[in-house]
């Protein structure tokens, strides 16, 4: 056993003094980790574990028989936010958040609300209450992608909103000290949250692009086109069934960026066309921007702006699932497409891909697009696991981490034991009608009402959906504060683990410590150390300020 684990047991406070006298005394640690060149990041937006269950049992008529479930690192991951934090701090008459020092516990108190989430923690977590408040989207990918955690609403950005907040990403960071490729690919639109918080930097995930709603200042989707500029961008947004009249009041990109899109000389541009299927057009705009050494950008997505989902039907036994359209590329299609171009660079890259309609789904109470969104996601990362699996191209498991995870739980799913769905089988669904909201996040990401503001309770006060047979129940129809799931592959693997213990009991990181891991295994070191003193964390890791 080496020393950290056998230090482990006294305490974090012993352990931190005693592991720093034995570095500086030349004591042998962990052999040391080959350095990653390839970081391959998926996030499942609003997954919970319960819906990684739900769509495994559908396919496969097994609860662990997703794709990331077989990867040799397993843990779970804490998702809370400054916004969330504050709230528990309140209500406990504590000491707000604050970088130099906080309470972990305040975020997520695993001995209250569960060292493992539901349903893996058993009985003793089945009565327990769904964890609450929680982060939303933008905070949770600023803190996966910079370390920091930050406001609701807030896109690498430090919390309080100051001027001169912006964070550097580890993508911005990775490419710029690396020389390495970046890029993002998701199913909704390019410029949203969790996206957006690893290629531009804003105080509010809702400034869309300049002028969106009389907004003046510098947009997500202008700083990402025109300034970050990385090298591969695939998603949602695209204005032709979307916003076809480029009202600015509406859409997710305004009609002069879309034409310097097409007339870019940086980027080969794949966009949705009429009657063209999706992979094939996103294909052959990969081999153009490979064979002009040029970035790709692809621009997809129907009327709501997301990619067109797979969906289940019924029919025991025998999954089935189909696109309402091929007009799209599957999450699966972006991905290796996204791959490809990344995969030129020999410095190495870092791709962060997103499936967000599982979020939209989770919020509409929608079993059904959920297990397809989910089902969607499984189908990406063995695309990418049979991607790095490929010989003779210089991306393998020896210099590739690929991380599966979410950036918060939504909708509080729980599945009946008692009526228990098997391979093929969904629930029986119905409409609430014209009760119904409209399909799609309340107030974007149902959390807060203005970006940065308190955490509230969604106003809509009923879901869309029913489920008469009692197969499948809710508890909400925003965010929750589950821990979720973390899946690792590749020689790094353990670096992520080690973080277990060190701010909650059981086996739980931390979502920034995702990102410290991330940064240790491409060599980019840690920019300030954490140390536990007593219950809190002083000098929590950081990157320093973008400049």
């Amino acid at each position: 056993m080496n020393i950290r684990k056998r230090l482990r047991t006294l305490g974090p406070v012993l352990l931190l003094a005693v592991a720093a006298i034995s570095a500086s005394a030349g004591c042998s640690g962990p052999k040391p980790v080959s350095a990653a060149t390839h970081v391959i990041l998926f996030i499942g937006d609003g997954m919970s574990v319960e819906s990684e269950i739900a769509t495994s049992r559908y396919l496969y008529g097994h609860d662990r028989a997703l794709a990331w479930h077989s990867l040799p690192g397993q843990s779970y991951a804490a998702t809370w936010d400054v916004t969330a934090y504050n709230s528990n701090a309140r209500r406990a008459r504590r000491a707000e958040f604050a970088e130099t020092a906080f309470s972990p516990a305040l975020g997520y108190d695993a001995r209250r609300e569960g060292a493992r989430p539901y349903p893996d923690e058993g009985a003793e977590g089945a009565d327990r209450p769904v964890p609450a408040p929680s982060t939303d989207s933008a905070s949770a990918a600023t803190a996966l992608s910079t370390g920091t955690k930050t406001d609701s609403g807030n896109i690498a950005w430090r919390p309080g909103d100051k001027p001169a907040g912006g964070l550097t990403t580890i993508a911005e960071e990775f490419r710029a000290r690396r020389g390495g490729a970046i890029g993002v690919v998701t199913t909704v639109p390019f410029n949203h949250a969790t996206p957006a918080a690893f290629i531009s930097h804003s105080t509010s995930r809702s400034r869309y692009y300049t002028g969106y709603k009389g907004y003046a200042g510098l947009g997500i989707a202008d700083e990402i086109i025109l300034l970050v500029k990385p090298e591969v961008v695939i998603g949602g947004g695209h204005p032709a069934l979307n916003n076809p009249s480029f009202d600015s009041n509406k859409g997710y990109i305004s009609e002069g960026l879309y034409h310097s899109l097409q007339s870019s000389t940086d980027y080969v541009l794949a966009e949705r066309q009429a009657g063209s299927d999706g992979a094939r057009t996103l294909d052959e705009a990969a081999d153009r921007a490979l064979g002009q050494g040029k970035k790709l950008f692809g621009l997809y997505g129907g009327a709501d702006g997301n990619f067109a989902l797979p969906v289940p039907e019924t029919d025991s036994g025998s999954p089935r699932l189909a696109r309402a359209t091929a007009e799209d590329p599957s999450l699966t299609d972006a991905t290796v497409a996204a791959l490809r171009v990344l995969g030129r660079n020999p410095k190495g890259f870092f791709l962060m891909v997103e499936q967000g309609d599982i979020d939209w789904a989770n919020h509409d109470n929608d079993f059904r697009t959920m297990v397809g969104a989910v089902a969607d996601l499984d189908e990406a990362v063995r695309g990418a696991i049979a991607f790095v699996d490929r010989p003779g191209d210089g991306v393998d498991w020896t210099n590739t981490v690929l991380v599966v995870t979410a950036d918060h739980a939504t909708g509080g799913l729980r599945l009946n034991p008692a009526k228990p769905l098997r391979a093929g089988e969904l629930p029986r669904q119905e409409a609430r009608g014209k009760e119904a909201p409209p399909s799609g996040p309340v107030n974007g990401d149902g959390q807060n009402p203005q970006p940065g503001g308190p955490t509230l309770a969604p106003s809509v006060p009923k879901a869309p959906y029913l489920y008469p047979g009692g197969e499948v129940s809710y508890s909400t129809i925003g965010h929750t504060n589950e821990l979720v799931t973390l899946a690792v592959n590749g020689s790094a693997a353990r670096l992520f683990l080690e973080f277990e213990g060190w701010w909650y009991p059981g086996p739980i990181i931390d979502n920034t410590q995702i990102n410290t891991a991330m940064r240790e295994a491409l060599r980019l070191g840690r920019a300030r150390p954490a140390f536990i003193v007593g219950e809190e964390v002083s000098g929590a890791p950081a990157p320093s300020a973008r400049k």
